[in-house]
């Protein structure tokens, strides 16, 4: 939580409150290749005029510079994490995240591991291409 800290973010304190049923934890270790411990992807959220947002925060312990590092806004409410690893996936229903209109070239698959945040039904898939992230929305 020192990352969070350092940003102005704070844990979301209650993220297991009011929902029922099956939910991954709001973090997740292993997202880089190597080490578990070397690597997280972690929900904070922070408060401005009565209103939460929230980021999802990615670090790791050695810099590597063919993945994306630092935070994701995300205007939702965010969904229990893993680490997914199949690279088999393709990018077609993908968007940017910074742009919704920049389309990603066709026929692409994943080469890294993404992040996935679920939770009722909706999953939202983040993945890094080219230094910049990408993400899918599943209901």
């Amino acid at each position: 939580m020192i990352l969070a800290k350092s940003k102005g973010l704070d844990q979301v304190n209650d993220f297991y409150v009011n929902r029922p049923g099956m939910l991954n934890p709001p973090y997740a270790y292993g997202y880089l290749q190597g080490p578990k411990e070397n690597s997280a992807v972690f929900w904070c959220r922070k408060k401005e005029n009565n209103k939460k947002k929230y980021f999802l925060l990615i670090m790791a312990r050695k810099n590597n510079e063919d993945v994306c590092l630092g935070e994701i806004e995300w205007n939702g409410y965010p969904g229990g994490l893993s680490i997914y690893r199949n690279r088999n996936t393709s990018l077609d229903d993908f968007f940017y995240l910074g742009d919704r209109n920049k389309k990603l070239p066709k026929n692409l698959r994943m080469e890294n591991n993404a992040i996935l945040s679920e939770y009722d039904g909706v999953e939202v898939l983040f993945y890094c291409y080219k230094g910049e992230w990408v993400a899918r929305v599943r209901h």
